[in-house]
């Protein structure tokens, strides 16, 4: 009998609400429910399309054709741009399920792409080796800071770009970060990193004012409010073209947690509150490589008692050598 009484409703009872009222108003329940700025805009810049998809059309005329006309946009896309795009139409129209603006969610048999096992995961990272390159290239205060930030405490790099002054407590030894979703996690400071910050405020490289940045503004950039946290990524980018090391912001975030879960085997579920992870499974993708890796060490005592085993080891420089001794053997 309900759902007789809302088709009712939706066949002309009332007026059905435009398309771009209920993205505005959809934004306001976003805020509700507490989903930061960013991600509020996030929201509108994936559901203003199917505005220009349906320029005259009012909620109730969406379909789910329509849906899948939106949704091809992205079609050639990463299946996680897919993912997401599907997951934020379906959040918009079951919001309007719920308020009775629409007679039936048009999403609920449009299913997502499969998501990779998590063992197929290729977790982007870079060695020891490498990171020891990084700091030893780093010529400015901004590039010491940025990295040593990431490599010691693995946060995300726009957590890593509104990190204040304030969030720093170097008495009780921890450091506080704003993370993905508007978590606040509050994680201790390796010594080592300790150091290296009191040396640079010391040096006056980070500000005394609560709002200073720990990671140095670069000059001419704005003061008002959050700024870009692609100042991480060029950073970096920089450091490792100077370097000679392929390197990006994530790929420091998953060397933390690898040399984390070398120093402390098994600490799994330390990591994962330091990495601000709200599944256990996205935490286990790096112990999961790192074991893999580990075990395929193995091969590299692997012998087939080859007479030729004797030539490769003996040729110092390049191929030649091999080649010569090769060609003199035949």
């Amino acid at each position: 009998m309900k759902r007789e009484n809302d088709t009712a409703r939706h066949s002309g009872n009332r007026r059905p609400m435009s398309l771009d009222r209920a993205i505005d108003r959809f934004d306001g329940e976003l805020a509700r429910r507490g989903c930061t700025k960013v991600s509020r805009a996030d929201y509108f810049r994936k559901l203003a399309p199917l505005c220009d998809l349906l320029p005259d059309a009012t909620v109730v005329d969406v379909t789910e054709d329509d849906c899948r006309d939106y949704l091809d946009r992205w079609r050639d896309r990463h299946p996680n741009t897919m993912r997401h795009s599907i997951s934020v139409l379906r959040s918009f129209l079951g919001w309007l399920y719920e308020i009775n603006e629409i007679p039936r969610n048009p999403m609920d048999r449009i299913k997502p792409p499969r998501r990779p096992n998590p063992d197929d995961l290729d977790v982007t990272t870079v060695s020891g080796a490498d990171v020891r390159r990084l700091f030893d290239a780093c010529l400015t205060w901004t590039e010491l800071l940025c990295l040593s930030t990431l490599a010691y405490l693995g946060p995300r790099r726009k957590a890593a770009s509104n990190l204040r002054r304030r969030d720093i407590d170097l008495d009780r030894g921890t450091m506080r970060f704003r993370e993905k979703g508007g978590k606040i996690i509050t994680k201790p400071i390796p010594e080592e990193f300790a150091g290296l910050l009191r040396t640079a405020i010391a040096a006056g490289a980070i500000g005394t004012s609560p709002d200073s940045y720990v990671i140095p503004m670069a000059r001419g950039q704005r003061r008002e409010g959050d700024r870009d946290d692609r100042i991480i990524w060029r950073t970096i980018k920089k450091l490792g073209e100077r370097a000679g090391v392929e390197v990006h912001p994530h790929s420091l975030r998953a060397a933390f947690a690898v040399r984390f879960l070398e120093s402390h085997p098994g600490e799994v579920e330390a990591l994962q509150r330091l990495m601000g992870h709200s599944k256990m499974e996205t935490t286990q993708i790096y112990l999961r490589r790192l074991d893999r890796e580990r075990a395929m060490e193995r091969v590299r005592d692997l012998s087939w008692g080859s007479p030729f085993a004797s030539i490769a080891v003996k040729a110092r420089t390049g191929f030649e050598p091999v080649y010569e001794a090769l060609q003199a053997s035949a």
